[in-house]
């Protein structure tokens, strides 16, 4: 299957609860896409982990080396921002590839579900993203999620400062 450029409005808050694989693969590829578009904030070695799973996902267990890093270059896995956080291409394709042979023996499906169970647990997914001011004209980010209504700081949007309103 091709990369679909999706992104949901809408977030569930664990697959877990979803009863048809398309239903969850549809969310496999809006978090996939959300990720590589770096619209959800990720660590870089959680990057290189989850492409380990997009790599399980699309090509089964791992050959070689230089196949993995071929693929690599073929599928929307490793977002720009990872890419400058390191000295080299080669260095975040062995990461990588580290994450990636130890997937071997891993289905498709475990792979899809292993991969949401992590980007689920991130702070940032499922929240959307607004700019607003206050009355002094500081900027500041309305996060709306599926969790409820938060404020962060224009510099952070991993950690709210104030909790309008739980859902």
């Amino acid at each position: 299957m091709g990369f679909i450029d999706v992104c949901y409005r809408f977030y569930i808050e664990s697959i877990s609860y979803l009863k048809d694989n398309a239903t969850i693969e549809l969310f496999f590829l809006n978090a996939k896409s959300c990720i590589y578009k770096e619209l959800i904030e990720v660590d870089s070695e959680v990057v290189f982990e989850l492409a380990s799973y997009i790599l399980q996902e699309a090509k089964g267990d791992f050959i070689s080396n230089d196949v993995t890093r071929s693929d690599l270059k073929k599928l929307p896995a490793l977002p720009t921002q990872a890419l400058k956080e390191h000295p080299s291409l080669a260095y975040c394709e062995d990461r990588v590839i580290e994450h990636y042979k130890k997937l071997n023996g891993q289905s498709r499906g475990q792979a899809i579900v292993n991969y949401m169970s992590i980007v689920e647990s991130l702070p940032t997914y499922g929240v959307h993203y607004y700019t607003v001011k206050d009355k002094q004209g500081i900027p500041w980010w309305l996060g709306l999620s599926y969790k409820g209504i938060f404020q962060y700081d224009y510099q952070d949007k991993v950690k709210p400062r104030k909790v309008r309103h739980r859902l």
